[in-house]
């Protein structure tokens, strides 16, 4: 398994088995390399600040409409399954920095339908470096930042709203949590991008997950019927990204049914939904055999 990681990031081995210091050399140039490709991106974006600004500030204001929809509900609720306004902008701004980070990170796969569409996958498989490699570095659209800048700003008044007394250990535990919705969401937008070297016809399906999945975790879970609770905690992890440790930074008691620990799951839970992202991504370029196929 570790093997096929490194070849995924790194690129195939040349010349049979790869030692382990050569997996790590491997590895190392592949950041490297990784590091140049963002660079050269941010830069050429920066060329155009305004355009960046205004971007941005365009996705931010979209963005920002859908916490102003949940304060308008509570406008005219005082709970929603017995949580009230501060905990679920804490759902909401958890959940939402987490899918921000993803989308900044995972946007080349995110938008990956259009380059098959167009051909230009063909060109990533001649150069001489893994296409996830190529295909996460070269697209980092800076105008995300609007979405993350939202998002946070939701959780902070979050925050600021509950005023929570808090340790040291409860905060390592939100960058915990953040970290496991980012590899959950990162995970979702690898299956949409391996689904492209079938289809990229039906694609639009699966923002019922990404986008539909994080507007529906903007709220308690447990609102919604058995089923879909059942759904988002044993089959798709997404109760993991913000409803299990939202319970255990707001003391709430844990809920029955639940798995045992599950607030702490957050990243491992989530590790499996990339791990599968991974796979399905790596099966897709090994069924490709070019445009038109």
């Amino acid at each position: 398994m570790g093997d096929d990681l490194v070849a995924l990031v790194a690129g195939p081995a040349r010349g049979g088995g790869r030692p382990a210091h050569r997996a790590v050399v491997d590895v190392t140039n592949a950041i490297a390399v990784y590091r140049r490709l963002v660079g050269a991106g941010l830069r050429a974006q920066l060329q155009y600040r305004v355009s960046f600004l205004l971007e941005t500030g365009a996705v931010f204001i979209g963005t920002v409409v859908d916490f102003l929809a949940i304060l308008v509900f509570f406008n005219h609720v005082d709970t929603i399954g017995g949580w009230q306004m501060p905990e679920v902008a804490l759902l909401y701004g958890l959940v939402s920095v987490s899918f921000a980070v993803a989308q900044f990170l995972g946007s080349g796969f995110e938008e990956f339908g259009e380059v098959v569409r167009r051909g230009t996958f063909d060109q990533v498989l001649v150069k001489p470096r893994s296409a996830f490699l190529q295909i996460m570095g070269t697209q980092l659209p800076l105008r995300r930042l609007g979405r993350f800048l939202q998002g946070a700003m939701a959780l902070a008044l979050a925050l600021v709203w509950l005023q929570p007394d808090w340790g040291a250990e409860r905060w390592l535990f939100v960058g915990w949590t953040i970290l496991g919705g980012v590899f959950y969401c990162l995970g979702l937008f690898l299956v949409r991008a391996a689904v492209c070297f079938w289809t990229v016809e039906s694609i639009e399906a699966t923002n019922i997950l990404t986008y539909g999945g994080q507007e529906m975790m903007s709220y308690p879970l447990h609102i919604y019927a058995p089923p879909l609770q059942r759904l988002f905690i044993y089959v798709i992890p997404l109760a993991f990204v913000n409803y299990f440790p939202a319970r255990f930074l707001l003391d709430k008691p844990v809920l029955a049914g639940g798995p045992p620990l599950a607030a702490f799951l957050a990243v491992p839970a989530c590790a499996v939904m990339l791990g599968f992202g991974l796979l399905a991504w790596r099966a897709g370029v090994r069924h490709y055999q070019s445009t038109g196929s």
